[in-house]
């Protein structure tokens, strides 16, 4: 049957190029100006006063508040994984202990953090560049966002990581959003009404995390019924399939947060060696701040399309992985010269955002001036960067990162300084961005080429063998019936059907447990298609999800090659499009219908029955769409529409019956 293949293609498999990218990068970039926005906060609010030295304590004190992030990506991400694959392997047994020992791991090392700080705290703020006149500043701030603050924002990270871990990406980007528009909210109230400067930004900053963290302690609790996370420090464990299976994974991104830190430490440190160095510190921070705006965009962009490269590669689809990679890098592209554009003619107007005082406004729109020439590089170099995540060589994504910011950006640092001084620290990430633009390039053309061999290499893509059998398909509603009509359809016609009986062979075709199969083979983990699309994927980029999918298919098509058959559900109907001659059956029924029937047939009474139908609907929804591009329940996308609850099973069974004998 191919009334629909022409105008509706899998996401991941066929849908146009375009459209795929937009439709997974477009949310992400959304997200990232979040991010900005929370991140913007501090400087913003804080440049109103008018005071650099203000202004400078933030930018010494950012590297250090940054070490929580990095722990809590060390544990987060890597439970994430972790937690992921486990309950791929029916183990949910690791996965608490998992997100158990990453809960109370990150505690524990945030705590030993804030205690060092707390009793060390002179010598290494005078380490970082502190004097007299920021000294205070710094201290303060540090004292409420991290000897304070430490342990709530690192839990309120932490969770966030652990919820998406089970595909709760809807309520972890909420956590997010939550935490960033308090933050925003409460800045202008303790730095202005209760006057207390830096150190009211920093008290906005601790209790939007505090009231984060919380909110993760109740979505936790609500979802303790169904869900293997675990706080509980009994599923505390050291093993080595939690504790490295855990560290090594989040360590490439614990690491990368700490290069940022150093890479800005180091920059800073330099900056305030140089006479009028507070007025210098303050106009990096604000430029830094700024240059935030391409990052996450850039960022939003290249973590957006890594599920589609990295599937794509995992599939061998190598033509698409270059088709996506060549539109990515146009997009960024172009994004960066306009971006570059706008800086290169309003770089006062931008500063002036920030801060009223004419000296940071004269030092920071040179200052802009010159950092902007790292957009192309760095835009560029985040891209090279996300493809290696995606086809799985994390190696070559964690030296790109180390040579950036560990070592190219370091060795210019010092040299540029010794060399031309203040205009030379100016100079330092443009040039860095655009060294490791070109070593990233000449990486991936290594890589390109040994794809673009490969493709020249494959064989012709072989037509699908399609087969006489005639096979019916049936998608439903959930409560409508459409399960038993199918076992009475093939009854009447004496062939077999499949329904719970893939879930043993599609276990069987993927290694994955029969019991996750059963959970989602045709249930998204979320309603939002961007959600599904992240949700779950590991260093290769590939979720456990997406091998489902590639292990029904198989399994589908086989069957339907093998002999005629009924099928019910699991996109049974978009598979076989081009593989068997398919009567495709939707069947539905009105709500109260089909609460009425999950009630007395299947005897689910533990929650509301609309609630039920609402939600396993939805489910159903998203992963069609997600894995096919067509919407689910579209009357022109089946031959025949049933209403079971006012035609009644039987009627159907017989209609699909005289149909079928009919062709």
């Amino acid at each position: 049957m191919t009334k629909s293949s022409t105008k509706n293609n899998e996401l991941f498999t066929s849908m146009p190029v375009g459209k795929a990218v937009a439709k997974l990068a477009i949310p992400t970039v959304v997200s990232q100006i979040i991010v900005i926005l929370y991140s913007l906060a501090d400087t913003f609010f804080i440049g109103q006063i008018g005071d650099p030295n203000q202004l400078a304590a933030l930018s010494i004190t950012f590297p250090i508040y940054t070490l929580l992030t990095a722990v809590a990506n060390l544990f987060g991400i890597g439970a994430n994984s972790v937690i992921a694959r486990s309950l791929g392997q029916n183990d949910e047994m690791t996965a608490k202990k998992a997100s158990s020992f990453s809960f109370w791991g990150s505690l524990a090392v945030t705590l030993v953090l804030s205690i060092l700080l707390a009793v060390f705290m002179t010598p290494v703020l005078t380490f970082f560049g502190a004097d007299e006149y920021t000294f205070g500043f710094t201290r303060d701030y540090l004292f409420w966002v991290f000897v304070i603050g430490g342990l709530p924002t690192v839990a309120d990270l932490t969770l966030g990581h652990l919820v998406r871990s089970v595909g709760k990406t809807k309520e972890a980007g909420f956590g997010l959003a939550l935490g960033g528009i308090l933050n925003i909210i409460l800045d202008p109230v303790f730095i202005f009404v209760f006057h207390m400067n830096v150190a009211g930004a920093a008290v906005a900053t601790m209790l939007s995390n505090t009231i984060s963290m919380v909110y993760f302690f109740f979505v936790l609790a609500r979802m303790r019924k169904s869900t293997v996370l675990t706080l509980a420090p009994k599923y505390f464990s050291l093993e080595k399939k939690v504790a490295w299976g855990t560290l090594s994974v989040g360590f490439p991104a614990a690491l990368s947060v700490l290069l940022v830190s150093v890479s800005i430490s180091v920059l800073n440190g330099l900056l305030l060696r140089h006479e009028g160095g507070n007025i210098l510190s303050a106009a990096y921070g604000v430029t830094s701040k700024c240059g935030t705006i391409a990052l996450h965009i850039s960022i939003g962009i290249a973590q957006g399309v890594m599920p589609l490269i990295g599937y794509s590669y995992g599939a061998k689809d190598h033509k698409r992985v270059h088709a996506v990679c060549r539109l990515s890098f146009i997009i960024l592209l172009i994004f960066s010269v306009i971006f570059l554009a706008i800086v290169q003619f309003i770089p006062g107007t931008i500063v002036r955002m920030f801060t009223p005082d004419a000296a940071t406004i004269e030092v920071g729109s040179t200052f802009m001036r010159c950092w902007s020439w790292c957009v192309i590089g760095m835009s560029l170099f985040n891209m090279y960067n996300s493809i290696f995540q995606a086809v799985g060589k994390w190696e070559t994504s964690l030296l790109l990162a180390v040579l950036r910011l560990g070592v190219i950006f370091t060795v210019l640092s010092f040299t540029l300084d010794a060399l031309f001084g203040v205009t030379g620290l100016m100079w330092v990430q443009a040039i860095t961005d655009t060294v490791s633009c070109l070593i990233a390039v000449a990486l991936y053309n290594r890589f390109k080429r040994a794809m673009l061999k490969e493709i020249r290499t494959e064989p012709e893509a072989v037509p699908v063998q399609t087969t006489h059998n005639r096979v019916i398909t049936i998608s439903r509603e959930f409560g409508s019936g459409g399960r038993t009509i199918g076992k009475e359809v093939a009854a009447k016609l004496g062939i077999p059907c499949y329904d719970s009986d893939l879930i043993e062979k599609i276990a069987a075709e993927s290694g994955l447990a029969k019991e996750y199969i059963e959970k989602n083979g045709e249930y998204a983990s979320s309603d939002r298609l961007f959600d599904n699309a992240m949700a779950g994927r590991d260093r290769d980029g590939q979720s456990t999800a997406d091998k489902v999918w590639l292990a029904q298919k198989k399994v589908i098509t086989d069957l339907a090659q093998q002999e005629s058959c009924v099928i019910v559900g699991r996109c049974a109907d978009y598979i076989l499009r081009d593989v068997a001659d398919c009567l495709t059956v939707f069947v539905h029924a009105s709500d109260e219908q089909r609460a009425e029937r999950i009630v007395t047939v299947y005897g689910q009474r533990e929650e509301s029955p609309a609630q039920r139908l609402h939600d396993k609907d939805k489910k159903r929804r998203a992963y069609y769409e997600l894995y096919t591009g067509t919407q689910w329940g579209q009357a022109d996308n089946y031959e025949l529409c049933l209403d079971s609850g006012k035609i009644g099973l039987d009627r159907c069974v017989d209609m699909i019956a005289q149909l079928y004998q009919s062709a």
